[in-house]
């Protein structure tokens, strides 16, 4: 009963510094961006998707140690490969809508 409410309470953790993550991130780059490209309203799903990438680095390299489920498999940390990887993934998301439109232009 332990191990499934403790891996319930880091659920909700994890989706709740998701939430704050995204919003703050997103907002920040929602506002720097909208005053170089005429801003479209799809162009938040790129942000999103990239800040989630980011946020995945986040928490498996750092947040998963302090959170309340304790596992073997759950304590590694990304290779450097896959963190340089997925940070790439998301920078390019994130730069996606500033690619889009210069080639639309």
């Amino acid at each position: 009963m332990t191990k499934l409410a403790t891996s319930i309470l880091e659920i909700i953790r994890m989706m709740i510094i998701l939430m704050v993550v995204t919003a703050v991130l997103g907002s920040i780059e929602h506002q720097i961006l909208k005053s170089w490209i005429p801003w479209e309203g799809l162009y938040f799903l790129f942000l999103f998707a990239g800040n989630v990438c980011w946020f995945l680095v986040l928490y498996r390299n750092r947040l998963q140690f302090s959170g309340w489920y304790r596992s073997a498999e759950t304590q590694r940390k990304l290779s450097g490969n896959a963190t340089r990887t997925i940070v790439a993934l998301g920078a390019l998301l994130i730069a996606a809508p500033v690619i889009l439109t210069w080639i639309t232009a």
